[in-house]
């Protein structure tokens, strides 16, 4: 089977959401609150009430990691549009097959999220990608994988989207990448994430909304020089000591600690802090 016809075999966005409501289910004793119940499968099932401007985003923000890896499949557009849907910026990491196709998907190997492939995303042929499925992380249904473009199509320009561009990524597939974000007029709902910090200056320079991640000690680079790139937010590690977390916030940059078990420990943040990540958004 070639390429075009695999992908042609793929269910559409309406079974799969279909699928995704059907497998969650609400747990009021434990706080968690299913997609159902947040307006999925109702008659205003194609709204989405995440902002779909940057401009737009209220305070505190909950940044959905990885399409709410604890409760979907990671990185699955069933994750994806159920964050967005109930009002979660949806998060996700951009890999490399060995054609150059962006595909998401966090670890740089297959293994631990996906069925039917093994070792490095890059000796991936398109082919291979979408003939694997998506781990479950209740043991539920698998998932489709997802390419770059196949997520735009569904969410770009919709709703603000939380892409991360992976360390490996040369400074030509950051380019590869920033561009594809051009071609569909994205730079107003979009924010770009890296761990590099050249990386995260050209996504700036590029007009985008560039988010700084770091680690669980401050930066090496100076608030000034973070502030001189145009760079508006730090995602810094949740262990970073909360003196920090403050002199950053002080600095003026948006702060979003990653991540966080779920939406419940995100309440418990100080309330200058301006978005969280999260791998469950719905348990609050």
């Amino acid at each position: 089977m070639n390429t075009t016809e695999q992908k042609n075999t793929r269910p559409c966005t309406a079974s799969i959401l279909a699928t995704a409501v059907l497998t969650l289910t609400a747990t009021v004793g434990t706080g968690v609150t299913s997609a159902s119940a947040h307006g999925l499968g109702s008659p205003s099932e194609t709204d989405f009430a995440a902002p779909d401007q940057v401009s737009e985003i209220e305070f505190p923000t909950t940044i959905s990691h990885r399409g709410g890896a604890d409760v979907y499949p990671e990185e699955s557009m069933e994750g994806f549009t159920a964050s967005a849907r109930d009002g979660f910026l949806p998060e996700m990491d951009i890999q490399f097959l060995e054609d150059g196709t962006p595909v998401l998907i966090h670890d740089d190997t297959a293994d631990r999220t996906l069925n039917g492939v093994s070792g490095p995303i890059r000796d991936l042929s398109l082919e291979e990608w979408d003939s694997a499925t998506i781990k479950h992380p209740q043991g539920g249904e698998p998932a489709e994988t997802v390419t770059l473009d196949e997520a735009l199509d569904e969410l770009g320009g919709e709703v603000v989207m939380v892409p991360e561009i992976k360390p490996g990524a040369t400074s030509a597939e950051v380019d590869q990448v920033l561009d594809v974000f051009d071609e569909r007029g994205l730079t107003d709902s979009l924010i770009v994430q890296s761990f590099d910090f050249e990386a995260a200056k050209t996504i700036a320079d590029r007009g985008y909304t560039s988010l700084y991640l770091t680690g669980s000690t401050l930066p090496t680079e100076s608030f000034d020089e973070i502030a001189a790139a145009g760079i508006e937010w730090v995602g810094p590690s949740k262990n970073l000591p909360t003196r920090d977390l403050r002199r950053l916030d002080k600095a003026g940059f948006h702060v979003a600690p990653y991540t966080l078990g779920t939406a419940k420990d995100g309440h418990r943040l100080p309330g200058w802090i301006d978005g969280y990540f999260t791998d469950d958004a719905w348990t609050n």
